[in-house]
């Protein structure tokens, strides 16, 4: 061999060791990150996980999947979305309303699928459903409007009812669309309607004081300030006999007399499908927001014996599942 020649094999072989290199860099570089940013549904979250952890690129790799959560500061929410931002994650999951505005005022470019968005264009979330916009999509709950049913279904449990106090979080931005819809839905059945405002602070002492409002029934706005602790509620509940109505099951599950709402389980196809659908190249803007299309009434035997309340017929008829 000819010093030329192998002067000649010797720049092959680095040229292509370079390219090698390069094509490796490309393959094994940068993994696509999903973040899922919530303030502290833990339960929740830990359904969705595995479900991302399945989703494969293109080329059959899996993606790295975490989460951030608040632990029930949503305070804190915007500092941690930032931070998303800044370390450069590929799509953040945020887990209903008050995350997700976390995390769209933190970024127009990095995708952003909102999990169980309560009215999301009545919010401001998104343009349309059908059309979000932006770099935004996700799955919306259609909770507020189920809220005129859940008003009829505690009309049935408690027949002789004339007041329904509304819990919320004011600090939820769905929570005025709630009220709207529960107060219509009093005017059209002929109650009365108050609120009960719970967010950061003396959430016991809340309840406490919302003992002289002597509702006949109380209708429980969830969210996430709410869900961690409805312990709090359930007591009050208890000890003032106060039927609760919920929007989820999970509640029921806990001491709520009835909830009527979208099933979890066609939410966490909803979401993982619209997770899926961007790491493949759709852009959030031109996806539909997904509404649910599947929808359970549950209700608590234990907690109406408890109260006194005999569960009607028609209820029953309806229930999708009985809670013993």
């Amino acid at each position: 061999m000819t010093l030329r020649t192998a002067l000649k094999l010797s720049t092959l072989l680095a040229l292509c060791l370079t390219a090698a290199l390069a094509w490796a860099a490309d393959e094994t570089g940068k993994v696509a990150r999903i973040v899922v940013l919530h303030s502290a549904s833990a339960t929740a979250v830990d359904a969705l996980l595995p479900r991302l952890r399945m989703l494969r690129s293109a080329d059959g790799k899996s993606y790295i999947v975490e989460t951030r959560s608040a632990q029930g500061r949503p305070d804190l929410l915007p500092e941690m979305a930032a931070e998303l931002v800044k370390s450069q994650v590929d799509v953040i999951v945020a887990y209903t309303n008050v995350p997700a505005f976390a995390a769209t005022n933190a970024t127009r470019s990095i995708p952003i699928v909102v999990w169980y968005a309560h009215d999301a264009v009545g919010t401001g979330l998104a343009h349309t459903l059908a059309r979000p916009g932006g770099n935004i999509t996700g799955t919306e709950s259609l909770a507020p409007e189920l809220d005129a049913k859940r008003m009829q279904l505690i009309t049935q449990m408690v027949p002789e009812l004339k007041h329904v106090a509304v819990l919320y979080n004011p600090d939820d931005q769905g929570s005025l669309i709630h009220l709207k819809w529960a107060q219509s839905a009093g005017q059209t059945l002929g109650f009365r309607t108050s609120q009960i405002e719970v967010r950061r602070g003396d959430f016991e002492g809340v309840l406490r004081d919302a003992a002289s409002k002597r509702p006949d029934a109380l209708l429980v706005l969830t969210d996430e300030f709410t869900i961690p602790r409805w312990k709090y509620v359930d007591e009050f509940a208890q000890k003032n006999r106060v039927p609760t109505v919920c929007e989820f099951s999970v509640l029921v599950n806990a001491g709520c007399l009835i909830s009527y709402g979208p099933t979890f389980a066609e939410s966490l196809d909803q979401v993982t499908r619209q997770v899926d659908r961007i790491l493949k190249g759709a852009k959030p803007g031109d996806l539909p927001f997904e509404q649910p299309t599947l929808f359970e009434l549950v209700v608590n035997r234990k907690t109406a014996a408890a109260l006194g309340i005999t569960i009607p017929q028609s209820i029953l008829l309806q229930a999708t599942r009985v809670v013993d």
